[in-house]
């Protein structure tokens, strides 16, 4: 009982400073010392000892009187993975395939409410929007419409009849299932991409290649789908 005790109030101080790095990581435009207190229901003058701490360690940085997320936070960020596995069973094909069609490649999953890029190319990170599963944007992308149609019950997004979204969702039980977004969400920007089957009825993730231009390459489709077969196989997936 007495060790429970001792520990209780580092675990208030981390709970704190959680709850102050959740409201920054809300707040594009960073948030004042105030509305850290407001919306993570903090006292002002604990908010404000947090918010200087985390300063001092680089997870929070301050410019005026605002603050947002720092560097170290945002490296640990970067780092973190929301599936290792289909990261290293990507690696390979996807830079093969970037090689082989000049495209920026880049493999995605549905984490929670967003879609999250796994692994990429270079070039993808910059050129893939990131989104919200439920957004407008995530079903006008080629990667969106693959993820989309994997979820049950999802209905089709806009400019996809019943029977069209229908025949997508049957079309990602075979490997040559491919979904198109002709300048769609990016202007200049067309994407392919095909669904990669995750072991252990884990779902669906999306590989998919972007390439700036106003038509799809020829070629591109099928070396999609085979980059596509290439991962699900380092999956251990048959």
């Amino acid at each position: 009982m007495g060790d429970s005790a001792e520990r209780t109030p580092g675990r208030g101080v981390l709970e704190g400073a959680f709850q102050v790095l959740d409201v920054l990581a809300a707040e594009r435009g960073g948030a004042g010392l105030s509305e850290v207190a407001r919306a993570g229901g903090l006292p002002k003058a604990t908010a404000y000892r947090l918010l200087e701490q985390l300063v001092g360690i680089g997870a929070v940085q301050r410019h005026g009187q605002r603050y947002f997320v720092g560097k170290v936070l945002a490296r640990l960020g970067q780092a973190w993975q929301p599936h290792p596995q289909l990261r290293e069973a990507a690696v390979g094909p996807v830079r093969t395939l970037a090689s082989l069609s000049a495209t920026a490649v880049a493999v995605t999953v549905l984490h929670g409410d967003r879609v999250r890029i796994v692994a990429a190319t270079r070039g993808a990170l910059g050129e893939l929007p990131q989104m919200r599963a439920d957004s407008d944007l995530a079903s006008r992308t080629a990667a969106g419409r693959v993820l989309l149609a994997a979820q049950p019950g999802a209905d089709p997004p806009d400019g996809y009849s019943q029977a069209e979204w229908r025949r997508i969702r049957d079309g990602l039980r075979h490997e040559a299932t491919i979904a198109v977004d002709h300048q769609e969400a990016v202007p200049g920007i067309c994407c392919v991409a095909a669904p990669v089957v995750l072991p252990r009825q884990q779902g669906i993730a999306s590989i998919s290649a972007l390439v700036i231009s106003r038509t799809v390459p020829k070629q591109l489709p099928d070396l999609l789908v085979r980059a596509a077969a290439e991962v699900t196989r380092n999956l251990g997936v048959r």
